[in-house]
């Protein structure tokens, strides 16, 4: 049994997910490669019997650069997928989206998984809801989960398809949002990053951190945003803080959406799925990501 991780990740979270579940696959079969989404060759993905795709989850989906490989994908008639992902509160019409499109190149969705972790954009208050996460536990039951995956897998090409599971149903509500938060809304909403030539030092780490390569400071003008996914790791990781934008709308936004996902991370924690390891009430709306950033570069303490 020939198997294969494939993963995007950012800040490292889903990265640590994809390890412990190769670490489970492991364990069952002896063999697993895990490779970087932007390092794929589609060609050989026929050669394996077991594929997953492990991404974060921004804006209630799947990252718009992992829409696109997906949709570059070979058709793989009856390969079984598995797909995994990172979140900060709230999965959307991330699985649903993935498996329909995953589907349609003839791929059997075989299993999900999904893990709460760390992180936060620029117009938002860090630590955030979520901080802390993904824990030992979470670690823990990605182990769990590859190895069950792994098993499955070999059950259901011995014949047992009734393990084959149906993707989780999502609120409307979310998959509403997610809808609405296309590529091209995004665009005309979205703030947009301008580069301060003045504060850059032309080290490229956000060029070398770009997963859509939309960012070049060496031509005149400046390339920034061509293309983009909004995930505004760029802003996040500028050592200078070079890269900027006007925040003011998303910050004063930020308070109403985070009753949202506290709402939903509440009803988790009833369920059994989410555990707190903040408190809530502590969260500073007045403080975001981008403050804190700029208070450092001062020396500033909090």
């Amino acid at each position: 049994m020939k198997t294969l991780i494939i993963c995007f990740s950012q800040t490292g979270n889903t990265q640590k997910i994809a390890d412990c579940i190769r670490d489970g696959i492991l364990e069952v079969t002896g063999q697993c490669d895990l490779v970087n989404l932007s390092d794929v060759n589609t060609n050989s993905l026929a050669e394996y019997d077991l594929v997953g795709l492990g991404c974060p989850v921004f804006y209630y989906q799947e990252p718009f650069n992992v829409r696109d490989f997906i949709e570059s994908l070979p058709h793989l008639e009856s390969k079984h997928w598995f797909v995994f992902c990172s979140h900060g509160s709230v999965i959307g019409g991330t699985f649903p989206s993935m498996a329909e499109r995953l589907g349609k190149k003839g791929i059997t969705v075989i299993g999900y998984h999904d893990s709460y972790a760390d992180g936060t954009l620029p117009f938002y208050p860090y630590p955030t809801l979520t901080t802390g996460h993904p824990d030992s536990l979470d670690l823990g039951a990605a182990h769990a989960f590859g190895k069950e995956i792994a098993r499955r897998s070999q059950r259901i090409a011995e014949g047992d398809r009734s393990l084959i599971p149906a993707v989780k149903p999502v609120p409307d509500e979310w998959v509403r949002t997610a809808g609405m938060l296309n590529s091209d809304f995004l665009t005309q909403m979205m703030p947009r990053l301008r580069i301060d030539m003045e504060k850059c030092t032309h080290c490229h780490a956000c060029e070398d951190n770009c997963p859509v390569k939309g960012i070049d400071v060496e031509t005149d003008p400046v390339r920034i945003q061509e293309p983009c996914i909004y995930c505004y790791y760029c802003a996040k990781i500028c050592p200078t803080l070079a890269i900027e934008a006007d925040w003011d709308m998303l910050v004063a936004m930020a308070p109403e959406n985070y009753a949202r996902y506290r709402q939903a991370l509440d009803e988790a924690a009833a369920r059994g799925e989410f555990r707190w390891l903040v408190n809530p009430d502590t969260i500073n709306f007045e403080d975001p990501l981008y403050k804190q950033r700029e208070r450092q570069a001062r020396g500033e303490k909090h």
